[in-house]
Order: C-alpha cells, then sequence, then structure tokens
C-alpha cells in the first residue's frame, strides 16, 4: 500500500440517448468493460486502497457495476471503494455547475482520508498507466502538482481542441494552459489526471468554493499556477477522451486492433470488470464472423464484421452487422442488416429491417427500444 488516495469524477458528460440513463463512465468498451475500469483498475494495481467515485446522476448503473469494489480487490472495511452520490442536503448542490462543486460536496470525505498524496481524475478518458512511478517522481520533484499528459504532435487541429493543453518548459514544468482552444498553439493534452497533497486539494476546494468558482482547471490550476510547483509527466502510451458519441464509437472500434488489447487489456497492468458469469459464445454453423470483438453469452447464426459486442448479444440467421457497437443483450432478427450504428442495451432489431449510420457519425439507439 502507497500512502496515496484516489478521487475519481464519474463524467455526466452528455452523450444522447446513451448518457440519457446513465453516467458516461458506466458507458460499455471493448465488449466486455466500462470506461471507467481502466482508472479503478491503474488505481488498484498501485496499491491505492481508498477510492471515492463522486457523482453528479444518472449513477444506478454506475452502482450496480461497482457496487463493494471486488473485482479491484477494494471489498474491505476500512478505505476500500467507495461511491460518493451528490450533496443534495446542501442547497448549493441543487444545481451542479462543474466539478469543484462535486469535489465541495465530498469534502467530508477528503477530511476523514489519513493519506498524504491524491490522485485526482477528472473527466472521461481511456488509458493504462503506472501511477506508482507518477507518484513517485511527483515526490522526488516536490511538485505542487503534477499533471499526466500526452503528446500529440500527429493530431489535427480540430483534435487537439478537444483537450486541455499544456505549455511545457525543458524541466516538464507547465508554463501555461489552455482549455479546448479554437486555435491550438500547443500540443500536449492534459489527461485530466492530477497528482498532489490531500492537503493541497483540500486548500484549494475550499478557497474556490468559497469565491464562487466551478471550474477545477480553469479556477484551481490555471489561475494559480504562478504560485506552485506545476510539473507534468508524459504518458507515452494510449490515451482519449470519450466526450462525443463519435469519440465513443472511435474508441471502441480501436480495439479490434490487437496492438491496442495488447497494451490496453492484456499488459502486465490488467484492467478488471465485474464478472457477470457468463456462458462462452455459441456460433452457429452459418455464423460468419471477421475481425470483430465478442464477449461471452452471445449467440450468433448470422454475419458479424469489424463490430464490437457486448454480452448477451444475439445476431439471428441471414442478419448481418457491419463495422457496429450493440451493447448488452441486443437482439438482431433475422435478415436485419445494420451499418455504422450503436445500439444501447436490451435494443431488438426486428426481422428485415435496415440501419445504417456513418462513419463520420455512427447511428445511436436508446436503451430498450423496439425497430
Amino acid at each position: 500500500m502507497i500512502d496515496t488516495m484516489g478521487v475519481i469524477i464519474a463524467s455526466n458528460l452528455n452523450i444522447p440517448p446513451l448518457t440519457d440513463v446513465r453516467s458516461a463512465s458506466a458507458l460499455p468498451i471493448a465488449g466486455g468493460y466500462r470506461i471507467i475500469d481502466f482508472v479503478i483498475s491503474d488505481m488498484a494495481t498501485a496499491g491505492i486502497q481508498n477510492i471515492g467515485v463522486a457523482t453528479e446522476a444518472n449513477y444506478s448503473s454506475l452502482m450496480d457495476h461497482i457496487k463493494s469494489g471486488t473485482p479491484w480487490d477494494l471489498h474491505r472495511k476500512d478505505r476500500g471503494l467507495t461511491l460518493l452520490p451528490p450533496n443534495f442536503a446542501n442547497k448549493n448542490f441543487y444545481e451542479i455547475r462543474g466539478d469543484l462543486d462535486i469535489l465541495t460536496g465530498i469534502r467530508e470525505f477528503l477530511k476523514r482520508s489519513s493519506e498524504t498524496y491524491v490522485v485526482l481524475s477528472l473527466g472521461n478518458a481511456i488509458y493504462n498507466i503506472d501511477f506508482r512511478e507518477i507518484i513517485k517522481e511527483h515526490i522526488d520533484k516536490q511538485a505542487d502538482i503534477t499533471i499526466i499528459y500526452k503528446d500529440m504532435k500527429n493530431v489535427d487541429q480540430t483534435e487537439l481542441s478537444r483537450f486541455t493543453l499544456l505549455e511545457l518548459d525543458e524541466e516538464q514544468g507547465i508554463k501555461d494552459i489552455e482549455v479546448c482552444p479554437y486555435y491550438p498553439k500547443w500540443t500536449c493534452a492534459s489527461a485530466d489526471v492530477f497528482v498532489m497533497e490531500k492537503a493541497l486539494l483540500e486548500s484549494i476546494v475550499d478557497e474556490c468554493s468559497s469565491k464562487g468558482n466551478h471550474d477545477f482547471v480553469k479556477d484551481a490550476i490555471a489561475k494559480k499556477m504562478s504560485g506552485l510547483r506545476v510539473y507534468g509527466f508524459e504518458h507515452k502510451g494510449y490515451f482519449d477522451k470519450i466526450d462525443s458519441m463519435v469519440s465513443y464509437f472511435n474508441n471502441n472500434m480501436k480495439f479490434l486492433d490487437a496492438d491496442m488489447q495488447k497494451e490496453m487489456l492484456h499488459s502486465n497492468l490488467p484492467i478488471y470488470t465485474k464478472n457477470r458469469d457468463l456462458p462462452p459464445t455459441k456460433y452457429g454453423k452459418e455464423a460468419i464472423v471477421e475481425n470483430s470483438y465478442i464477449a461471452d453469452g452471445c449467440n450468433i447464426y448470422g454475419t458479424v464484421i469489424n463490430s464490437v459486442l457486448s454480452g448477451g448479444v444475439t445476431v439471428k440467421e441471414g442478419a448481418v452487422v457491419k463495422n457496429s457497437v450493440l451493447m448488452p443483450g441486443v437482439t438482431v432478427e433475422e435478415d436485419a442488416h445494420l451499418e455504422y450504428v450503436v445500439l444501447d442495451k436490451m435494443v431488438k432489431i426486428s426481422a428485415n429491417k435496415t440501419l445504417i449510420g456513418q462513419d463520420s457519425y455512427p447511428l445511436p439507439v436508446a436503451k430498450g427500444t423496439v425497430i
């Protein structure tokens, strides 16, 4: 165990209709996982045994997924994994306007925790990071705040504008920060993961709350950099944040690549998730499957190409599923045809129906819909 706690703010990004019934952090990805599995697994692997997951809304699905923290060996009487719903007892929380409001709502959890350092994860990103190395460098440098970043020099300007960008000096010191700039000047994208002393985080939250600030990066970091030793730590592996239907679809598709699977799911930093105890997938005699990621519990009798299927999906005879993401319990009836679609849980596509989206914007279908 290391003298560090973890705080995860479960994203409430609006990606309709997928987030109408759940937090974005609870979205299924790569067939058998949820987005939040990556950061919880990385924290647990680093030896962090006290992790709080702060939520804003639509957290029932997230609560069902993480429960007591058993998959991450965080089911324990002392510390472990704690779900922290919004503090509606405080009148200030009838309207949550930013992550600082959520952090203020879990102020008591921070106060009760005895660890010296904290790893704070904001937003809705996927990565596989060894936090032990970052915490050690943070301590060795005597930094006030360390921000994990990825250098995206090969990404176009439109993509860079999705991220908080950092200007760094030769010593990895952070000189300036821009949040989602329209004209990006730098290429180092923040992963929205911060390491600092817990006392500093408490001080920042208290000060910003008293001034009516709402955004952690804009109000608590960017405006106070001149008085703090803020450093960057470069993550050289995969990183992306899921903030739209397109990014959700694209990140699922990337898991069809064997190198991506090896780095993100089968490295020496394993990613854990809830065990659903599903039987092996059954393939019919006429089934055709090419370059697809299919979870346990599926029944495949038709054709599946370049697609990601979660557990319990049924594709019947004559049905064709191409370049699509299907969440748990989806049924595709005989001779239906799907391309570039994202089907939420328990969607049923009737026989002979055709749904076709575009690679630039896949067609989403809300949970439980029958077409």
